[in-house]
């Protein structure tokens, strides 16, 4: 369900592969803190039928767990921040890597979950970083967000690394920007973007909220920047989000 970091290591040095078939990135030196920048929140609006079908409905508050138990469900950050201000919205946040197989896995579930999401709700999609070829991958999200070609991206993405094993963890970026140049991506626009200056305090921010949120292993899902979402399954965990999701807003409903 989800692959576990070392918590004796520092998070930017725990970049441990969760797919089986394959190498993590190397880790190196996490980029220095800077002022966080506004995070994008464009989706993928690519999906399968079959997976929309089984996705938790929050809009219309169904498939919740009942009688949620800390530190069996979710763990309760202590001083736990939202990525972004709240802003009257409930946020939901998924820390994950490219490389891993069981955020690959966990996609087609999270893409037709998040297409009935209501407007309240805000989802935000959080690369883990942490230097050397982590780095490019969190890249290549941050810029296909930025220049609004994600959902080119970020199935492509999933596939060459899990599916047609076209690309390897560890590929250059050169190697990543050819592939996807082949898709049909803008490889110039996503380039400029992937070195552009704002890139490093994007970093940094997603960075600082996986460290803060004590982030143990891929992927995480974040509710409020309160709740570390548990679970047994990953059904099991959009359940507890869903349900996370319901007592916030009838908190904050309650103000």
């Amino acid at each position: 369900m989800k692959h576990v970091l070392p918590l004796t290591l520092p998070l930017v040095l725990a970049l441990a592969a969760c797919n089986k078939t394959s190498e993590a990135p190397a880790a190196a030196a996490a980029p220095a803190a800077s002022a966080a920048a506004p995070a994008q929140t464009e989706s993928p609006d690519n999906h399968s039928a079959a997976a929309e079908a089984a996705a938790p409905s929050v809009a219309a508050e169904t498939n919740l767990k009942p009688n949620l138990v800390e530190g069996v469900d979710y763990v309760l950050i202590p001083n736990g921040q939202p990525l972004q201000p709240l802003d009257g919205k409930v946020e939901v946040a998924e820390v994950f890597a490219y490389w891993c197989g069981h955020c690959a896995a966990l996609e087609p579930l999270l893409q037709a979950w998040k297409a009935k999401l209501p407007a309240d709700v805000r989802f935000s999609a959080v690369p883990l970083a942490g230097g050397a070829a982590a780095d490019v991958w969190a890249r290549i999200y941050y810029a296909a967000e930025t220049t609004q070609q994600l959902g080119k991206v970020h199935g492509a993405v999933f596939d060459a690394l899990h599916g047609s094993r076209r690309l390897t963890p560890n590929a250059s970026q050169e190697q990543i920007l050819d592939y996807l140049g082949k898709q049909g991506v803008d490889t110039q626009a996503l380039s400029s973007a992937m070195s552009s200056f704002a890139m490093g305090s994007r970093l940094s921010q997603g960075l600082q909220f996986a460290n803060r949120s004590g982030v143990e292993g891929t992927p995480t899902l974040i509710v409020n920047g309160k709740y570390r979402v548990l679970g047994r399954s990953h059904e099991d965990q959009l359940q507890v989000v869903n349900t996370l999701i319901a007592q916030e807003r009838k908190a904050a409903a309650a103000q």
